[in-house]
């Protein structure tokens, strides 16, 4: 057998099982395969479980990347968490986190949004969200698990709950 088959039969053989080590995750990246239903802007109506409404833009990148900013907490917002049982009047910074496909139609996302003391200005911790994600055409449903967390990741308090509908942006 010339080196050259010899070398291409060798390959093809070792090909499976490296793909195998290589890529043998349950979650797909962001950017894998021929489903890119969630790239892209997206605007949603979120809903706290006490009833309370806010509006949300997230951004959904190819590399796993996602930045989000919403009407309810923000730099000007001064939100009074006192109802939540957390005695603090805070601004936060826009949403940073990451997200990754989880199957057909599926994913999970996790973002943090810096949060400030409204009268000091300091830092006392992040808003930290955690969710899962189905998108079916130009609709996205998600579930997300909300709270307060310290630098270090304690949490502070827990704010339930909240559920969203998005459209895709145009």
């Amino acid at each position: 057998m010339n080196p050259r088959r010899q070398f291409l039969t060798t390959i093809s053989a070792a090909a499976p099982a490296a793909a195998l080590a290589i890529g043998g995750t349950s979650n797909a990246l962001a950017q894998d395969g021929s489903e890119k239903a969630f790239l892209g802007t997206w605007s949603f109506s979120s809903t706290v479980s006490n009833g309370f409404v806010f509006r949300e833009l997230v951004s959904f990148s190819s590399d796993g990347v996602l930045s989000e900013t919403n009407s309810f907490l923000h730099t000007a917002s001064r939100q009074n968490f006192a109802p939540f049982g957390f005695n603090v009047v805070a601004n936060a910074s826009d949403g940073f986190g990451t997200w990754s496909r989880t199957g057909p139609g599926a994913a999970k996302a996790v973002f943090r949004k810096m949060m400030f003391d409204a009268e000091t200005g300091q830092n006392f911790g992040d808003l930290l969200v955690i969710g899962t994600l189905s998108v079916t055409g130009d609709e996205l449903k998600a579930q997300w698990s909300v709270a307060i967390v310290s630098p270090t990741g304690a949490v502070l308090v827990d704010l339930g709950p909240v559920t969203s509908v998005a459209e895709r942006m145009a």
